[in-house]
C-alpha cells in the first residue's frame, strides 16, 4: 500500500486542551464528562496538544497514527482536516474506527482509513509518509525497536515523527508500588500480571536515543515532559487513580493550570512520560 502525501500551505492545525475537551464530548456524548469511555483523561490533553503542535498538521495532511486503539485523537484530527492511517493490532479497535469514523464524520468518513497491522511489520513501502505519531503506545509493545525501525523504513527523509512515552531519570523501581499487580521483570520494564501479561516499559533518555532514534534512522530535535510530583506522585499513582476516568472537568484544570506550574517550577522531580520529537536523516548514499 502506497499513499502520498499532499501538500497544502493551509492554516496550522492546533488541538488546545479545551477543542479536545470539547471534541470528545461531540464525539462520545456528554456522558464522558462524568466517566471517559475510552483512554480520554489527564494525560491525553497534555500529549495532545503538545503532538498535534509538534507534527505542524494542515488541512489535507496525511499522518500515520500507531496503535490509537480507542483513542478520539484521529477524530479530532480528521475534523480539522487531516487524513489519517490509524493502525492498531485489535480487530476490534480498528473496527471501532472504522464505525465511529462514519457516525462522526459523515461524508468525510474516508479521511480515516484504520489497518489491521503489527507495529513491528507495518503494511507500507519504503518512505510512504513525512508525518507518524503514536501516543502512549509503544510503551507496551514488546519488541519496542523493531517498531521504531518500521517507523523509520516508512518514513520519508526529513520526515517529523512525534512520539509519547513512559519515562524515569534512570530506573523505576515500582509502578503503582505494585498494588496494581504490575511486577518489574528487568529494568524498566514491569508486567500486570492479572491483566494477561499487559506490559509497560519506562525510558530514559539513553534509551530514546538507542531504541527510537537510531533504529528509525532519525534524530531527536526536542522532549516535553509530564506527570511529576502532584499530577503522578499524589495523584495517578495513589489510590486517588480510582478517579482516573471520571470527573474529566477536573482533567481538564489539572492540564491546564497544574501541569504547566510543574513544568516551571518541579522540573527536577521525575516525569511520568515525555514526548519527543524526531527527524528521519536520509540515509547514506
Amino acid at each position: 500500500m502506497q499513499i502520498r502525501e499532499k501538500s497544502n500551505a493551509a492554516r496550522k492545525i492546533s488541538l488546545p486542551a479545551w477543542k479536545c475537551l470539547r471534541y470528545e464530548v461531540a464525539i462520545n456524548g456528554g456522558r464522558i464528562l462524568k466517566k471517559t469511555i475510552n483512554d480520554f483523561s489527564l494525560w491525553r490533553m497534555i500529549e495532545y496538544p503538545k503532538t498535534t503542535e509538534w507534527l505542524e498538521l494542515t488541512p489535507g495532511d496525511l499522518l500515520l497514527d500507531i496503535g490509537a486503539g480507542t483513542s478520539s485523537f484521529p477524530q479530532m484530527l480528521a475534523q480539522e482536516g487531516v487524513r489519517i492511517i490509524v493502525v492498531d493490532l485489535s480487530p476490534a479497535r480498528v473496527q471501532w474506527q472504522r464505525t465511529k469514523a462514519h457516525l462522526v464524520l459523515g461524508a468525510h468518513a474516508s479521511r480515516i482509513m484504520p489497518v489491521v497491522a503489527d507495529a513491528t511489520a507495518l503494511p507500507f513501502r519504503d518512505g510512504t509518509f513525512v508525518r507518524v505519531t503514536s501516543v502512549s503506545a509503544l510503551e507496551h509493545v514488546p519488541d519496542d525497536t523493531s517498531a521504531a525501525r518500521e517507523i523509520g523504513r516508512v518514513a520519508q527523509a526529513d520526515a517529523v515523527m512525534v512520539i509519547s512515552l513512559a519515562y524515569t531519570f534512570d530506573e523505576r523501581k515500582t509502578f503503582f508500588g505494585n498494588w496494581k499487580g504490575f511486577q518489574a521483570v528487568e529494568k524498566n520494564r514491569f508486567v500486570q500480571a492479572n491483566k494477561n501479561g499487559y506490559q509497560v516499559r519506562f525510558y530514559a533518555d539513553a534509551d530514546l536515543e538507542s531504541r527510537f532514534a537510531q533504529p528509525a534512522q532519525a534524530r531527536i530535535e526536542r522532549a516535553a515532559y509530564f506527570g511529576r510530583r502532584i499530577l503522578n506522585d499524589w495523584y495517578h499513582e495513589t489510590k486517588l487513580n480510582k478517579y482516573w476516568r471520571t470527573f474529566i472537568l477536573k482533567d481538564y484544570l489539572l492540564a491546564v493550570i497544574v501541569h504547566p506550574f510543574e513544568e516551571k517550577f518541579l522540573r527536577r522531580t521525575e516525569p511520568f512520560g515525555v514526548i519527543f520529537r524526531m527527524r528521519k536523516t536520509r540515509a547514506p548514499s
